[in-house]
């Protein structure tokens, strides 16, 4: 889930999708009745990407490369691994077995079929599902690709040795046995809804000797797959070499010979090289970037700027209710809910859309805003008097500093996010002024990826409980399961369980109960009605404040063809390279 942080708006998916260590993500399933899913997911295979370029686009030509601006730069590629959003760009090398289309319905990739209950692939008691794979795939060693390697995934999940930072539907997970080369049975210990969700990363095993993988294992820092490129250098803080994979298993692709990903700290100094044609695409285009590109789209730059039409993520403020990684002691200055309901109310979040991000982004005041659950809840609106008042009739008074005082306690909280934003710290300076208002202080301390969405081992802000507020994007789901589950209990990290996480430390044992149940069906008719009282607890409790919901974009150089926009993932046209060729 978790699972997304990068710099200016960059991540329209979750900046960091975690759950049970994944991170928002953004990986998508589609569950449902098991009429629905026989409806939504009997497609055979994914639909070519829909070319963004006009009817008279040349034919694709091979050779040439292309250049990739990035700004998060993660610790490791391997996205089993790691939680940054950074690492979603292992897509380029490593597939996974479904890929959600722009109607949210997943279709098969390393798979032969979407397993449905009419087609024999899930049981009747929804517990065992069958995958079958396509025959004849390899990987970019040319060794085969198989079952055997979806069972080994497992059991490095599974070893206690491990760290893997993947999705929480491996949990339920209770065996994976091979039946032949191209099937794996999987059984499960409950009904999973996220049994699309799994398998986005599949390990080689024939690269390992044990299944006790960490991130120092070569593998976890470049990965090895099945995708149309090969990780083939990765200069840290500078560039990464991606080259064309000879044992792709579409005959005549990818047409590139290579793609160089180019590492640039400040994503203003991406958009300005990608406006003057040094770069041929940006990775992660959303609200704050888009004035400009479309402005140079308009100018006639050569820029192609595509827009997502349903959105994407929320930007949140996660309010950390716990002290030092513990719920059980509250927050001195966030475990007190009229804090958090004077904050909500003493926000401007028009003012952010408006004045920073040039109009783009909506506003949204539902903690599960998107997808087949969708709820619609009222955005709070700003009202610094009655923030005051609510501060006021709790005993939070004004101290002679102006900052506000409750026994003993003043009301000033650290605000973080990724170094190097400047259109966020623009809106983190207006919360700032907001806030200070009402009379809490607010000092901005923002710092690089790493720090915020480290693991519990590398001592990350989020992982360890180790922030007041941090600030990024999650939540665009068609199934709300993982994103729900993020606000659970039993997900939050500790020395015992280190591979959990959570973005607020909250616990609450109704919203815990109601999540289970929610998770424990695949009949949406039973799980809507749950999610919708989730929407109010979480509106009612505020362990985080939506702040506005993220416009989503792909951009493009004009020679760079083959682009294909066909997917419901923020990550979009990266799943399709292998597609793409250059007309210089």
């Amino acid at each position: 889930m978790m699972r997304s942080g990068s710099s200016v708006a960059t991540a329209a998916q979750p900046e960091v999708h975690a759950l049970l260590g994944r991170r928002l993500g953004r990986r998508r399933f589609v569950v449902g009745s098991a009429a629905t899913i026989a409806g939504d997911l009997a497609a055979s295979a994914l639909r070519a990407p829909a070319a963004a370029q006009e009817a008279a686009t040349p034919a694709p030509t091979a050779g040439g490369r292309v250049v990739i601006g990035l700004i998060q730069e993660p610790g490791q590629l391997n996205d089993f691994f790691n939680g940054q959003s950074g690492s979603f760009l292992s897509v380029l090398a490593v597939e996974p077995l479904f890929i959600p289309d722009a109607e949210g319905r997943y279709q098969p990739i390393l798979a032969a079929e979407v397993p449905t209950v009419e087609n024999g692939g899930i049981s009747e008691d929804f517990l065992t599902v069958t995958y079958k794979l396509r025959d004849g795939i390899t990987w970019s060693d040319g060794e085969p690709f198989t079952a055997e390697d979806m069972a080994f995934t497992f059991a490095v999940y599974k070893d206690p040795g491990s760290t893997p930072n993947t999705a929480a539907a491996y949990e339920s997970i209770e065996s994976v046995t091979v039946v032949d080369p191209l099937t794996a049975e999987v059984r499960m210990t409950e009904i999973n809804p996220g049994y699309l969700d799994l398998w986005q990363n599949i390990l080689p095993r024939h690269m390992f000797d044990t299944t006790a993988v960490t991130l120092e294992h070569p593998q976890a820092r470049i990965p090895l797959g099945t995708g149309p490129f090969v990780f083939a250098d990765w200069q840290t803080g500078s560039e990464m070499l991606l080259e064309r994979n000879e044992n792709y298993r579409e005959e005549g692709k990818p047409y590139l010979d290579g793609i160089t990903v180019r590492v640039t700290p400040e994503k203003e100094a991406a958009i300005a090289s990608f406006v003057a044609g040094d770069l041929d695409y940006l990775y992660f285009i959303v609200t704050g970037d888009l004035p400009t590109l479309t402005a140079a789209q308009e100018a006639g730059e050569g820029v192609t700027v595509a827009q997502f039409p349903g959105g994407a993520s929320v930007e949140w403020l996660w309010l950390n209710l716990g002290t030092e990684g513990d719920p059980a002691a509250p927050h001195p200055v966030l475990g007190d809910p009229a804090v958090r309901e004077a904050m909500d109310y003493g926000i401007d979040r028009q003012a952010i859309i408006d004045e920073i991000l040039g109009g783009f982004g909506s506003l949204t005041g539902s903690f599960i805003f998107a997808g087949w659950a969708a709820v619609e809840l009222p955005v709070t609106p700003y009202d610094p008097a009655r923030a005051m008042e609510t501060l006021e009739a709790a005993g939070w008074t004004v101290g002679g500093d102006g900052v506000r005082e409750k026994d003993g306690v003043r009301a000033s909280l650290r605000f973080q996010t990724i170094a190097g934003d400047l259109t966020r710290e623009l809106y983190q300076q207006l919360i700032q002024q907001n806030l200070g208002d009402i009379g809490i202080e607010v000092s901005i301390e923002n710092v690089p990826s790493n720090t915020i969405f480290g693991s519990y081992e590398e001592g990350g802000l989020l992982a360890r409980g180790t922030y007041d507020l941090v600030m990024s994007r999650d939540g665009y789901e068609i199934d709300p399961v993982d994103w729900v589950a993020l606000f659970t209990s039993e997900q939050i990290p500790s020395e015992e369980n280190p591979n959990r996480f959570t973005y607020s430390f909250y616990s609450n044992p109704e919203f815990d109960r109601i999540a289970a149940e929610a998770a424990a069906t695949l009949d949406r008719d039973v799980r809507r009605p749950l999610y919708e009282e989730l929407v109010r607890i979480f509106a009612a409790d505020r362990p985080a404040l939506p702040l506005y919901r993220s416009a989503s974009a792909d951009a493009w150089r004009d020679r760079l063809r083959g682009v294909g926009t066909d997917y419901f993932d923020a990550r979009g046209a990266i799943y399709g390279t292998a597609n793409w060729y250059v007309a210089d």
